[in-house]
């Protein structure tokens, strides 16, 4: 049997998906070449980075799911959600939101179902315990998201993966995906090397830039230089240290030299960064705050009015100026979308404390309303004055309501211990995402967890259109429905969003090219330096 070249894998596939008229489908990672870094890769004009040195970094954003597990050598429990320090997916997202190859090279649909997809995968990558990786690792890493529900977008729509060669891997899916590839960017579905499913990815070892060497992932990691890294030279500095810190600490951490860089600063307190040295470089977004409210009990909230009447009443532009110090530098539409996304939809209507007003009087509540309470957890450390802002803001309409803060330990946890698989009235942190992505999240059987289980024939209607939306391979058409999609959520409104952040970074001036990713977990480590 003869073998092809990676080269002339791309053209057929190319070939292929333009005899379907699918080439807006096809990705690749524009490298071919063992250890040669993508384009997207590339260093700014001009750059001449230094070897050597260390990265203190303080995280003031740990990751959600630290109480579930003390094993941060697997990236589900890792200190926070940076896992590209130690790891790397198939795919990254850029900071204009396009899709890379990481270990993956390229792909594309085998047929114009949208069903079946190949990944010619990165050849040259070696893990950390010096072991090539395969389309075998693949497979089997793709196997352990699964079983362990890592991520409810593969296990939505992958029903089978398997290897068509040793650099080579078929993902078989429940249905047409147009966006498919999307997936597989997030921060827990990286490569492990193959191993029983019992074991498989609880070691710590990766084929990312660092090598984990010591963890406490609910305080800290240290990690050295991958000296065998697939991209030649990279990464640059020799160490690389993360710390848990509250917004504080970070300060003083800062102003002592215990830390060269803060990840996700507090807004108000950047001068104070500033103050002592740092430069700060802010991300496009961040992650965006939703109320999700249970509908699958008797709720006030049940009638859509009275959760328009809630939207309405939150004054959004008192956040961004007083929290962010920052007017108008968020903007969303109670969807997943935020300004970020082209297809992004502005409501039709603001706020509007008497539009707000109407709406409860003709529920049947003229005198005012008290909702039910609902919890938060301040993952990012603003987040206690943007509750503090909501809740003295829909008082102006008559709603009385109590967001209570607990513990950020074990809150994913206890926000579904009770009423599954909807869980708790409460606060869910949003990741900026594709548009196919961000309509699936409130999808009524995909999204249960943060539409509040939403039924009825607004979620009838939106099902159908967004199965339609993602089986449409013609990027226009696919435009345009999204823009449906989020008027019929804007009319019903299932979910609530309050308000968005930009993630922002504090760095020493002689930490280069360091910088913030509207995607937090898509902060990448083989492209700063240190100088001295």
């Amino acid at each position: 049997m003869s073998m092809i070249t990676k080269r002339q894998f791309l053209q057929i596939l190319g070939a292929g998906a333009a005899s379907l008229g699918l080439t807006g489908l096809i990705g690749t990672g524009n490298a071919f070449a063992a250890g040669e870094a993508p384009d997207w890769a590339s260093l700014p004009e001009g750059a001449a980075p230094k070897t050597g040195g260390k990265l203190i970094y303080g995280q003031t954003y740990p990751n959600w799911d630290l109480g579930t597990s003390d094993n941060g050598k697997n990236p589900y429990y890792f200190i926070d959600l940076l896992t590209r320090s130690v790891w790397n997916p198939l795919v990254w997202i850029d900071d204009e939101f396009n899709m890379r190859g990481e270990l993956a090279v390229s792909w594309a649909p085998t047929d114009d179902t949208l069903t079946k997809w190949d990944f010619q995968i990165r050849d040259g990558v070696m893990f950390h315990n010096g072991q090539d990786m395969t389309s075998a690792d693949v497979v089997a890493s793709m196997q352990a998201h699964i079983e362990r529900k890592g991520s409810g977008f593969v296990n939505k729509w992958v029903a089978s993966v398997e290897a068509m060669g040793p650099h080579t891997v078929r993902f078989n899916l429940t249905a047409p995906y147009a966006e498919f590839p999307f997936v597989l960017a997030e921060y827990r579905l990286v490569v492990f090397p193959a191993a029983a499913m019992d074991v498989i990815g609880t070691d710590g070892i990766g084929t990312g830039p660092y090598k984990l060497v010591e963890i406490d992932n609910k305080r800290g990691f240290k990690a050295v230089r991958n000296e065998n890294y697939w991209m030649a030279g990279r990464p640059f500095a020799d160490e690389v240290e993360g710390y848990i810190v509250t917004s504080q600490t970070a300060i003083n951490g800062l102003r002592a030299g215990q830390f060269n860089a803060v990840f996700n600063i507090d807004p108000p307190p950047a001068s104070q960064y500033e103050d002592a040295g740092a430069l700060i470089h802010r991300a496009g977004g961040g992650d965006q705050f939703l109320l999700t409210m249970p509908k699958n009990i008797d709720m006030v909230w049940n009638d859509v009015r009275v959760r328009k009447a809630l939207t309405l009443s939150i004054d959004r532009d008192a956040i961004n100026s007083i929290v962010y110090q920052d007017p108008g530098s968020w903007v969303g539409n109670d969807t997943h979308m935020s300004g970020l996304n082209a297809e992004f939809l502005p409501r039709e209507q603001g706020f509007n404390i008497d539009e707000a007003r109407r709406l409860l009087a003709e529920a049947g509540y003229p005198d005012g309303i008290t909702l039910p309470s609902i919890v938060y957890c301040p993952s990012f450390p603003e987040e206690p004055r943007i509750m503090a802002i909501v809740v003295e803001s829909v008082k102006k309409a008559g709603i009385d309501l109590e967001l209570r803060e607990i513990a950020c330990d074990g809150f994913s946890a206890y926000g579904t211990a009770v009423n599954a698989p909807i869980g708790r009235p409460r606060r869910s942190l949003i990741g900026p995402r594709s548009p196919a992505i961000n309509m699936g999240r409130m999808e009524p059987e995909i999204g249960v967890g943060e539409n509040g289980g939403w039924t009825g024939p607004k979620a009838d209607e939106y099902k159908a259109l967004y199965n339609a939306a993602v089986a449409e391979p013609d990027e226009a058409k696919r435009f345009a429905m999204y823009q449906q999609l989020q008027r019929v959520a804007q009319d019903d409104v299932p979910a609530i969003m309050l308000g968005g952040r930009r993630n922002m970074l504090a760095h020493m001036p002689n930490v280069k090219n360091l910088r913030a990713h509207s995607q937090n977990w898509s902060t990448r480590f083989d492209e700063f330096w240190i100088e001295s």
